[in-house]
């Protein structure tokens, strides 16, 4: 008779030891959230998850409902200009020069590591609006990035890139 009611205590305790640990884990939201504002600043649109780079881009989170990374992009402040008027399209704008593209693509995966390159870019993109749309798929994630084509720049014309994105998953191949 007694031995019932040690096997359902020992049930309760372990389940009050396995509900403690648990809840003890930070989410992946509230890391990242955190590792970005030490590095980047406080927010400056948290309704977005935006962190300003710099006076052109900002860092743009998406979580889902389980408060795992889904997206982090890298995106001109021009883009949010509705609900921030200061953020207008300037007439010359200073696109990423690869250097500060590699930079800032190494940066962000400390953020979230999107893994070993499992597929590189294909030589052939789309194109829309000047911006060759380019993507390689990671073990983690998949990144995805526009250049800017422009005709007028000549053939020898730097690399330059108006944005970039890594979509995260589980496992992106």
């Amino acid at each position: 008779m007694l031995l019932p009611h040690v096997k359902l205590g020992f049930v309760i305790l372990a389940s009050f030891v396995l509900a403690s640990g648990v809840a003890a884990k930070p989410s992946e939201q509230t890391r990242v959230l955190q590792l970005c504002t030490k590095t980047y600043g406080a927010t400056v649109d948290q309704k977005r998850n935006l962190f300003s780079l710099n006076e052109f881009y900002v860092l743009r989170l998406n979580f889902n409902r389980r408060g795992q990374l889904t997206l982090l992009a890298v995106e001109p402040k021009y883009y949010y200009d509705d609900d921030h008027p200061d953020w207008a399209e300037p007439d010359h704008f200073p696109y990423l020069s690869k250097t500060e593209y590699e930079r800032l693509v190494a940066e962000v995966d400390r953020v979230k590591p999107k893994g070993p390159l499992v597929k590189p870019a294909s030589p052939i993109s789309f194109i829309t609006n000047m911006t060759a749309w380019r993507r390689e798929t990671h073990r983690a994630g998949v990144l995805e990035w526009g250049e800017l084509v422009d005709l007028g720049r000549g053939d020898n014309a730097p690399l330059l890139v108006r944005w970039f994105r890594v979509y995260y998953s589980k496992r992106a191949t």
